[in-house]
């Protein structure tokens, strides 16, 4: 499935140069694509590797154990975080690039990580039963006196990466574009995630998308009980849960769980811990083989089920938590390489100074509305009869929305509170 884009319709023109003039609207920004798009990349649409199910459940693991705030909850999208981390990766060069690399794609070549990634996310179903929707687009300061694109590198993202292309002035017009960008390309469930733009950014890097499945087999109403939820701290909450019964049973040494499905090509994976064990003890056994483990030795048998109802959010700055994932340079103004994608008169280094990602979901009982958006922000600077199996998610548990044929998650993140 080729994704579509819808670009937002920006106006005016560059001054200068052969970047050209893009459609006119009162905002100042132009809208550059079809000067860069003169062809579509199509992916070779394949079962993922188990190499890049390893490298990629890796870095949902570690992005979402390293996002967590105690007693919070929290979810991330690991495919929108790493699709923008991509489109800023085909702008790197040297030891940053080898970094980025190696945090995205660890354990495999990232040429291959790169196909598989937009492979995979190009062959996710989007039905009449179940949406998804992504798009991706780049922004870049119209001021050739503080910042000069490479034009190779901005056909790259609007050919391999279908991303829209714009100029702009960067100033508080811009950041409202980019947020109803936004905005509308998750069907208004993120409809903000820039605050400001900071006098040294240069370019943003943007990718949004949406989810929207039905339960195969929803909840009635006599289904949905009041319950009490047992939070990280100890204190209760009256909520609503939704009990039910399904047909897939999952077990380990350290967490049970279930899985309940959508109604084509996508299921809900809950994972609740042993009562011994903290959810912050479990997070720390949880890595990318316990959880693609877990999903392959699921069991074919009856387990009742209980759902809370929920809606929550994140909003994350994950530049701290990607240095420490091992791509340091890329935050360092002395010494990142991004000169594939532009470069400053001035003398200025380009490197990244914000990555920001907000996620929303909504857990009822007909199913799950789920959005995501990731931006990275780069800166100019100096520098069976048997007795049913019962899992009621009545504390703390994991839970992510994976991709059926695969098993890896779209979503992935915690239910600490509620």
């Amino acid at each position: 499935m080729k994704r579509k884009l819808c670009a937002y319709i920006l106006g005016g023109c560059l001054a200068a140069g052969t970047l050209g003039c893009g459609a006119a609207s009162d905002d100042g920004a132009a809208d550059l694509t079809e000067s860069y798009r003169r062809g579509a990349k199509d992916y070779e649409i394949r079962e993922s590797s188990e190499e890049f199910k390893k490298a990629y459940t890796e870095f949902a693991v570690a992005l979402l154990s390293g996002s967590r705030r105690a007693g919070e909850n929290t979810m991330v999208s690991p495919l929108s975080v790493m699709t923008a981390l991509e489109m800023t990766r085909a702008g790197a060069a040297g030891d940053t690039l080898a970094q980025m690399d190696q945090t995205l794609y660890s354990g495999m070549m990232a040429a291959k990580g790169k196909e598989e990634l937009m492979t995979f996310a190009n062959r996710l179903p989007n039905t009449n039963q179940v949406r998804f929707h992504m798009a991706d687009s780049v922004w870049f300061r119209d001021d050739a006196e503080r910042f000069v694109p490479d034009e190779d590198f901005l056909r790259t993202e609007a050919e391999e990466y279908d991303a829209s292309v714009f100029s702009a002035a960067f100033d508080a017009d811009t950041c409202d574009a980019i947020n109803q960008w936004v905005a509308r390309e998750t069907d208004d469930m993120v409809p903000r995630i820039v605050d400001q733009i900071p006098e040294d950014a240069v370019m943003y890097l943007v990718n949004a998308m949406a989810f929207q499945g039905e339960w195969e087999e929803v909840y009635r109403e006599n289904q949905l009980q009041p319950a009490e939820f047992t939070c990280a701290d100890g204190s209760t909450a009256e909520i609503t849960m939704m009990y039910g019964e399904e047909q897939t049973y999952l077990e380990n040494e350290d967490a049970i769980g279930f899985v309940k499905p959508y109604k084509d090509g996508y299921a809900f994976a809950a994972l609740l811990p042993r009562e011994d064990l903290s959810l912050d003890e479990y997070m720390g056994t949880l890595d990318a083989e316990t959880f693609l483990g877990l999903l392959a030795a699921a069991s074919d048998e009856k387990v009742e089920t209980g759902l809370p109802k929920f809606t929550a959010e994140t909003g994350l700055e994950l530049s701290d938590l990607l240095s420490e994932m091992g791509m340091p340079l890329a935050f360092d103004v002395q010494n990142a390489d991004f000169s594939v994608m532009g470069s400053c008169p001035n003398g200025e280094n380009i490197c990244i100074s914000r990555v920001l990602h907000r996620t929303y979901i909504d857990v009822n009982e007909t199913g799950t509305k789920a959005a995501a958006a990731a931006v990275v922000e780069m800166m100019a600077g100096y520098a069976l009869l048997e007795e049913p199996k019962r899992v009621i998610l009545d504390r703390p548990f994991v839970y992510a929305i994976i991709e059926e044929e695969s098993g890896l998650p779209v979503f992935i993140g915690t239910v600490e509170a509620l």
